[in-house]
């Protein structure tokens, strides 16, 4: 008996190298009398069953599966976090940090999930806004990170940083990441942040290529709200980019606020997972 009845099935968008796993996921759920709701991202790959946009599997499913890379499942984490939907990859992309069930042994390790044989985890998310005179400008959540840069130009740039509404310090450089544990493996390990067990409230202060050799990584309690002060005359626009998918346009004077999203997202993993 399988412990969850509705399942939606969300694909790397625009691949057809997703279209045999899907195939052998979608037949296999099927013959096993699983209703299922397919994502507008499976739209001509199995030919006929009707696709439904992510939030109508956000609503009426009690588990997605992910099939593509770790940017797919960074997709769907932002799409149904506020559903509680929990999620399950199928690694058809490259790293496969998040998306750990490989597609050889996809089916029966995805039999044993659905039969409730799985460890569940919990991670949690960013709530990402852009702040203009107090008011708010652009939001959106981040599973890994969020990321203050100058827009479409290398140039090093000034912002400071407060934590709980107290001054810590004022940056130069090229910007700086603001990464969950989970996306400590990410961007910010690339410029030397540290390595965090993803199960940690916490949050590392990354910053990119800073102009002095007194600047360090930062790690803070979750619980903190952390912002960024826009502050250098010189940079004619910046970004604020969530997990690398989502780009929130900013300006001198805006602050970027990232904090903790009350909601978290439940990953399931197979029983083998390390």
């Amino acid at each position: 008996m399988y412990e969850f009845k509705k399942v939606g099935l969300i694909v790397k968008f625009n691949d057809a190298g997703v279209s045999g796993t899907l195939n052998e996921v979608y037949n296999k759920l099927k013959s096993k009398g699983v209703d299922l709701l397919l994502d507008h991202t499976t739209r001509g790959l199995l030919g006929g069953p009707v696709t439904v946009d992510i939030e109508t599997i956000g609503k009426e499913c009690d588990l997605a599966i992910i099939i593509g890379g770790d940017g797919t499942l960074l997709h769907a984490a932002r799409e149904l976090v506020d559903f509680g939907v929990p999620l399950v990859g199928i690694n058809r992309g490259r790293l496969g940090f998040l998306v750990d069930v490989c597609p050889e042994k996809g089916l029966p390790l995805i039999d044993e999930i659905l039969e409730g044989k799985y460890i569940a985890e919990q991670r949690f998310m960013f709530e990402a806004s852009i702040l203009r005179d107090d008011e708010l400008v652009h939001q959106s959540y981040a599973f890994n990170d969020v990321v203050l840069r100058i827009r479409d130009l290398l140039q090093i740039m000034e912002f400071e940083v407060y934590i709980d509404d107290s001054f810590v310090n004022c940056q130069r450089a090229d910007g700086i990441i603001v990464s969950t544990p989970s996306g400590s493996t990410a961007y910010s390990l690339s410029n030397g942040g540290p390595i965090v067990n993803p199960t940690l409230d916490a949050v590392v202060l990354q910053p990119i290529c800073p102009h002095t050799l007194s600047s360090r990584s930062l790690v803070v309690s979750s619980d903190c709200e952390i912002k960024i002060h826009i502050c250098d005359k010189g940079v004619p626009s910046a970004q604020a980019v969530c997990d690398g998918q989502v780009y929130m346009d900013a300006q001198l004077g805006d602050v970027v606020r990232v904090r903790r999203k009350e909601k978290s997202v439940r990953l399931l993993h197979p029983l083998n997972y390390d």
